[in-house]
């Protein structure tokens, strides 16, 4: 089974995923894996970003890993128990007090792309291809990502992304916005950990408040927005800043 381990370098955590032989497919040890580490570096003082990858260099994700699914007497069992620990990851992911980065290079597919959305940010090679084949595999993407990728992209490429199951270059998923940044092959990684390590060069503090702020729009909680700027100003006023 694949495996997961976290790099700190400086203020920013590296967390990889490895499964490089089945191109990084998330079986059961790398979603439980991917859960842990995020659990373990949430309340890290000394961590300002956080950047996701894949092992190697033939895939971010190839999506579930099918060999592992069908170990199990009913498919379903199988999906099931990636899509609990996906699902317990993404949730830690969305509540993570300083910005994420997804780094994709050559391909990501169906949950690998669940992934990717589950960060801040994404970052991606101008050889990227992405797809997610839920509908022609007869599977039911999760709700969370759905709602991740309408807010994203929009209803209508969303919509797209799933329906038609096209392969989408890195160009049209910068312009889409699913990317906010591409780059050679090459230059990835050095792009995306300078990026990385100069949002964790921010005040924690400030950024995190941000972090909730922007949850909350994102869940029109313009309200709870609001009360949160309120107290951060207060609590700031009280100390002198």
């Amino acid at each position: 089974m694949g495996n997961v381990s976290t790099e700190i370098r400086g203020a920013v955590a590296v967390i990889t995923f490895d499964n490089a032989a089945r191109m990084n497919a998330i079986d059961a040890g790398v979603a439980q894996g991917l859960g842990a580490a995020v659990r373990a570096l949430k309340k890290r003082k000394d961590i300002g970003a956080m950047v996701l990858r894949g092992a190697g260099d033939r895939s971010f994700s190839a999506g579930v890993d099918l060999k592992f699914v069908e170990t199990f007497p009913k498919r379903a069992q199988g999906f099931a128990l990636v899509e609990k620990g996906i699902e317990a990851f993404w949730s830690d992911m969305r509540a993570m007090p300083f910005p994420t980065i997804a780094m994709l290079h050559a391909n990501c597919y169906g949950g690998g792309v669940q992934l990717a959305a589950s960060t801040d940010f994404r970052f991606g090679d101008d050889v990227l291809k992405l797809s997610v084949p839920a509908v022609k595999n007869r599977l039911y993407y999760p709700i969370t990502a759905l709602e991740r990728l309408y807010t994203m992209i929009g209803e209508t490429r969303a919509r797209r992304m799933m329906l038609a199951g096209e392969v989408l270059a890195a160009a049209t998923l910068r312009d889409w916005g699913f990317l906010d940044a591409v780059f050679a092959a090459a230059d990835l990684e050095r792009e995306t950990l300078a990026f990385a390590a100069r949002l964790a060069e921010q005040p924690r503090d400030v950024v995190a408040v941000y972090q909730d702020i922007f949850r909350a729009l994102g869940k029109g909680g313009g309200r709870r927005a609001r009360a949160q700027r309120l107290k951060a100003k207060a609590r700031a006023a009280k100390q002198g800043r």
